[in-house]
């Protein structure tokens, strides 16, 4: 089994775009993601046994800025230094990124909430992995593979929770489910380690679309689902041009 762990940013204040992120991974790989996550912990917080909640937002500090604990404990250095490690974790582990940046004017002109329209558009990119992965495992007669969403709880779940059964039910609007099973699950982010990698994922394609900051980007960019030339892990939509994000360059050129 597959799952896909997904959180948000940018549902609150004034932001330009809205994105819904996360990561697949395979269910053997769960443990080692989290082993991957306590040794960070063990080595920025040696003294604390209880799980520290890691969260982007609190790391993206400015001179100046009130930094709440544990995180006070370390310099904006150190800060710096632990968010590129956790970024750095998710580069090369084995996992599979899907993030959805839509413009929140996109979504004003579509008069649709701008959760259900990332949250199709990945449940759809999702299935679509699946379903390689499970051709490509029939080919040398491998068990199929099943996928699960799990996302982070938030005020959006009972909402989600409908459309989810309608999409299975009904099928996204481009095709119908085969490959992802049940409804999606629901938990606090400061539960499990993935969904806070989750929220690193998230963190990263919002700086990168709506304040144009790249470097946390750049260092997950590779993750995000390809096949062969085509980009399908990665989802912009705006009502404006296409501009010079991976996904509107790869449209251009296939």
């Amino acid at each position: 089994m597959y799952i896909l762990y997904l959180d948000e940013s940018g549902a609150h204040g004034e932001a330009s775009y809205f994105v819904l992120a996360g990561l697949a991974v395979f269910e053997r790989e769960i443990y080692w993601f989290g082993q991957d996550l306590e040794a960070v912990q063990h080595k920025y917080f040696p003294e604390k046994t209880d799980p520290v909640f890691f969260h982007a937002t609190r790391l993206r500090t400015k001179a100046g800025d009130k930094v709440e604990p544990p995180w006070d404990e370390l310099t904006p250095d150190q800060r710096a230094e632990l968010k590129a490690e956790i970024y750095d974790i998710i580069g090369r582990r084995s996992a599979v990124l899907f993030a959805c940046a839509v413009e929140m004017e996109y979504a004003k002109a579509r008069r649709r909430d701008p959760y259900e329209i990332a949250f199709e558009d990945l449940v759809s990119r999702f299935d679509l992995f699946m379903g390689r992965i499970n051709r490509q495992a029939g080919a040398v007669n491998r068990e199929e593979q099943r996928g699960l969403i799990v996302l982070a709880q938030s005020s959006s779940a009972k909402t989600l929770a409908i459309l989810a059964q309608r999409l299975q039910q009904q099928g996204t609007q481009w095709r119908n489910l085969h490959n992802v099973t049940d409804i999606p699950y629901f938990a606090p982010a400061g539960d499990t380690r993935l969904l806070q990698y989750a929220d690193f994922c998230a963190n990263a394609v919002f700086g990168r679309f709506n304040s144009k900051l790249t470097g946390d980007f750049d260092r997950i960019a590779h993750k995000f689902d390809r096949d062969e030339n085509a980009l399908h892990g990665l989802a912009h939509l705006s009502r404006g041009a296409p501009c010079s994000c991976p996904v509107c360059v790869n449209r251009q050129f296939r």
